[in-house]
């Protein structure tokens, strides 16, 4: 029972796990590509109806964890063996071990090792030398940063609830009674997007918050995530057959320029087919010069067309359009998403096991040589982070040396 438990563990551990399962879901993701315009989307919506790919899915973060605390075992006990404790095997600590003859004299190798840059540590039966600095913890925020990672994405793929609504000038957010102040589009180039929008809210209880595009903003327990931008402009509608005429704010997704969205008079046959005149110079949804052209049908058959300025009017044959104000607008989703900061944490942990793992491999990888005497024997071990080839010649050295030595007493 205990080999079977022993190979499931070492199976959970196995570095192919975590590739193999997302060469997996990549092939998924190719084969949805052939059929669908979003396949990211097409995706994440069946991994979240399939048990089968979430159990899937989850492999990968076991894995981390299980690589996580071999790894950090196995570091624990290699430091140990390093620092002269006994009864440790060091078999499966190192990359090279070599078995030597009992007769084997390591006692006089610490100077030779010392004078090529190591620390050296002799102890009773036992050499070490070592130089350079580990990489553990980089491996260590590495794997943990995975695990999180792959938590988050599981969370978020199973408990994410997203609800789209419309933040709108001069409105309280969908979510409270905090009032949206004002939407501002600016042409501000950053490190990732030409422009930056800013959606300032009055809080209930005083102050002001202010949500852009990245990264996202929370408001009570939401993440505020904008998809898309429009205007609202307050339309006046008068026809001939509709004397009384109609007056109403209008939600409208019609940017960028050229985009269309329609609106129905309610109770009417009347629809308006409107979208944002193009414009030369500044972005008219930053400036607020904003022109609209319109089809206005009458069932299926158009009985007028035209444009208008934000604030102007427009009129032919008994049909009247004005457009004497407007708000501007923001289609905004509402997520609930418990993924979202393990995801962040991830992105933080694996930006530091960067920074940790690029200057000590490039500068001071780790090196580590131990000779330890057992019963029957020397165990000879090498590991090299870094500058193998080097190591592995010293090491070598180190070897012929003490078979030299053997030759000698012979």
């Amino acid at each position: 029972m205990s080999r079977l438990v022993s190979k499931a563990i070492k199976a959970a551990a196995s570095p192919a796990v975590t590739p193999c399962v997302l060469a997996g879901f990549l092939l998924l993701y190719v084969g949805i590509a052939f059929g669908s315009n979003e396949p990211l989307t097409a995706l994440m919506a069946i991994t979240r109806g399939n048990v089968a790919l979430i159990a899937l899915l989850a492999l990968v973060p076991l894995n981390g964890a299980a690589r996580l605390l071999r790894e950090s075992g196995n570091f624990l006990k290699r430091h140990r063996a390093l620092s002269g404790a006994e009864g440790i095997d060091p078999h499966g600590l190192f990359d090279d071990a070599v078995e030597l003859p009992p007769e084997s004299r390591f006692e006089g190798e610490g100077g030779r090792l010392q004078s090529l840059g190591y620390r050296v540590r002799s102890g009773a039966a036992s050499l070490s030398a070592s130089r350079g600095v580990t990489l553990f913890p980089a491996r260590f925020l590495y794997l943990l940063g995975m695990v999180l990672l792959f938590c988050g994405i599981l969370l978020s793929l199973t408990g994410r609830v997203t609800h789209r609504q419309v933040v709108l000038e001069g409105e309280a957010l969908p979510v409270s009674r905090d009032l949206v102040q004002r939407i501002v589009l600016k042409e501000e180039p950053g490190l990732f997007l030409q422009r930056t929008l800013d959606i300032a809210v009055a809080g209930e209880g005083g102050g002001e918050r202010h949500f852009g595009l990245y990264p996202p903003g929370t408001h009570r327990g939401h993440y505020l995530y904008p998809r898309y931008l429009g205007v609202a402009p307050l339309l006046r509608f008068s026809a001939p057959d509709l004397p009384g005429g109609f007056e109403q704010f209008a939600v409208l997704s019609i940017y960028p320029p050229g985009k269309e969205d329609t609106f129905q008079i309610p109770g009417s046959p009347y629809r308006f087919i409107f979208q944002m005149a193009p414009g030369e110079g500044p972005d008219p949804y930053a400036t607020g010069k904003i022109t609209l052209q319109f089809r206005l049908l009458k069932g299926e058959a158009q009985v007028f067309a035209g444009s208008a300025p934000l604030g102007g009017e427009a009129g032919e044959g008994g049909y009247r359009l004005a457009l004497p104000e407007f708000r501007r607008a923001v289609v905004t989703d509402f997520v609930q998403d418990a993924g979202v900061p393990l995801i962040w944490s991830a992105g933080v942990l694996l930006l530091l096991s960067l920074l940790w793992f690029v200057p000590v491999r490039l500068l001071r990888p780790r090196q580590e040589i131990l000779l330890v005497r057992r019963p029957g024997g020397v165990s000879a071990c090498s590991r090299a982070e870094g500058g193998r080839r080097a190591h592995a010649g010293r090491f070598h050295d180190l070897l012929d040396q003490l078979q030299q030595g053997e030759g000698g007493m012979s």
